[in-house]
């Protein structure tokens, strides 16, 4: 079996910490595409790719390639500034168009580009960079987690993330400064949305700390970063194998990239990681795939390979094989299935409380950032309700009791909001 190449750049850390304002998604993932050709095929004038491996790169299912066209125009034009977090300590200034140049003969599909010599240089011979999958770009739908995520791989081994000022932090993710200036809509609409597609499509977990203003009262300025990479089964290495059966990518173009064998391709990689190496063989995947075709799910192929390949004495291939067909750790599975759903039941209740509690700060900061004539009218309904409901009890008439019962009653109005707004649709 061929040797499986991925599609990975080494992305210069001074490209990846700039602040390009408005970048689309699409975008994003089209200049990372072009990297990756530019480092494949090593110094060149101009570089060659076909318009169905970049809209592949890029997730887009359209044929109108006006789109295409579109984007590299806008590339063209966007001059990106280097090193905007001063990560990279070479004293120089320098600014560039993302693309110096690109033409596609009419009938041809073939797309021909150029990058200016100060960003080829900083391409092709990258001093510090972050290795950044394509494909596991490509299946990101946020264009903020794209951001966001490059610079959290930027700095996976580095011995801490810097502190960002909020200020920072937006000029890094590309927005405008008229855009999401409430801070409760920031975190709702640009933070937590990036951060979940990380945590959940991504080799990364990350997570944030937000810090408050000295002096300010419910202000925060910065924001700390944490992240850890991934361990075990992931979710996007799947999507990976899947997405690179169907990139269609020329040799003619640059350096042909090699397809794993198709039995492996259709195997999960959970499962493929309980076979050890010498024993990934026909004989055993086809007895995979058999098992999945009859409905087997994942945890039944995992234990029953993992309990052949640790009580085989002689032939393990041949134990594991007669594992799969006749299920030797039927126990282990049943114990197995038992302590799934239990973990399964405390993580969802672990989550309810979480998310109740989000909905519960959030909707704290948001009165407390309401104009005044609003906050008293809230801040009276409640003092009433609480009265109402602990008649001659003083020990609940305060601010901060209040205050949450405030909460209380904005997130039942918003929710009532809501429920009127789906009945008009």
């Amino acid at each position: 079996m061929p040797e499986n190449k991925e599609l990975v750049i080494k992305k210069h850390s001074a490209m990846i910490q700039t602040s390009v304002k408005n970048m689309t998604l699409t975008q994003r993932k089209a200049i990372n595409f072009l990297i990756y050709i530019a480092q494949k095929s090593g110094h060149c004038a101009t570089y060659k790719t076909t318009i169905a491996n970049l809209k592949q790169a890029c997730n887009l299912a359209s044929s109108d390639n006006t789109i295409i066209k579109e984007q590299l125009k806008t590339l063209s034009k966007t001059m990106i500034e280097f090193n905007y977090l001063d990560k990279d300590k070479e004293k120089v200034w320098e600014i560039s168009p993302l693309l110096a140049g690109c033409r596609i003969g009419y009938g041809t599909g073939i797309i021909e580009f150029a990058f200016s010599p100060f960003l080829l240089n900083r391409i092709l011979r990258p001093e510090m960079y972050a290795p950044i999958s394509i494909i596991l770009i490509a299946g990101l739908k946020c264009s903020y987690a794209v951001v966001l995520y490059e610079f959290l791989r930027d700095y996976l081994t580095a011995p801490a993330i810097p502190v960002l000022t909020i200020e920072a932090f937006r000029n890094l993710l590309g927005i405008d400064e008229k855009k999401y200036t409430f801070f409760p809509s920031f975190k709702r609409t640009v933070l937590m949305p990036a951060i979940e597609e990380i945590n959940l499509k991504t080799d990364i977990s990350c997570r944030y700390e937000l810090i408050k203003e000295k002096g300010i009262r419910n202000k925060y300025s910065h924001i700390r970063f944490f992240v850890n990479k991934k361990t075990g089964n992931l979710t996007y290495e799947k999507n990976e194998k899947n997405r690179k059966e169907k990139l269609d990518i020329s040799g003619d173009l640059f350096e042909k990239i090699d397809m794993p064998d198709q039995s492996v391709c259709s195997i999960p990689e959970e499962i493929l990681i309980e076979i050890p190496q010498k024993y990934r063989i026909n004989s055993l995947f086809e007895e995979i795939n058999k098992k999945i075709t009859e409905g087997k799910n994942a945890n039944y192929i995992k234990l029953n390979l993992k309990y052949a390949f640790k009580k085989a004495k002689e032939n393990p291939l041949f134990y594991a094989i007669n594992a799969l067909k006749n299920n030797y750790a039927g126990f282990d599975i049943e114990v197995e299935e038992k302590k799934t759903r239990e973990k399964k039941a405390t993580i969802q209740a672990v989550q309810i409380n979480k998310d109740q509690k989000k909905q519960d700060e959030l909707a704290l900061e948001i009165i407390r950032s309401l104009p005044p004539d609003q906050f008293e009218i809230l801040y009276n309904e409640a003092k009433q309700l609480i009265i109402k409901e602990n008649p001659g009890n003083p020990f609940f008439i305060r601010d901060s009791i209040i205050e949450i019962r405030m909460a209380q009653i904005y997130i039942e109005k918003s929710k009532k909001n809501n429920y009127q707004s789906n009945d008009n649709d």
